[in-house]
């Protein structure tokens, strides 16, 4: 059983670690987080995200309108840079 514990920390811990690469890239490419219950956030700024370096599984997002999310990172599925972002900020 601990082996199994170990297994589940290490992927959230590697999930919230590309969340916050992702938030410290330069320059900055939006991304999707996609949840086990099939919602989507989309980060279009890292100025809006709390993924703190603590063994919290949590990441907080606030939406454009004030709304706030705190997401689980063990139900967290994928996080995937959204296509042609980069390319349109150089353009």
């Amino acid at each position: 059983m601990p082996f199994r514990m170990l297994e589940i920390v290490s992927a959230e811990s590697k999930m919230k670690a590309r969340i916050r690469e992702l938030l410290h890239a330069t320059p900055f490419q939006p991304f999707v987080i996609r949840m086990a219950d099939g919602k989507e956030y989309r980060i279009e700024h890292p100025d809006f995200v709390l993924a703190a370096a603590s063994d919290v599984p949590q990441v907080i997002l606030e939406e454009a309108d004030g709304s706030v999310h705190f997401l689980s990172v063990l139900l967290m599925t994928s996080i995937e840079l959204l296509p042609g972002a980069a390319q349109s900020r150089g353009a």
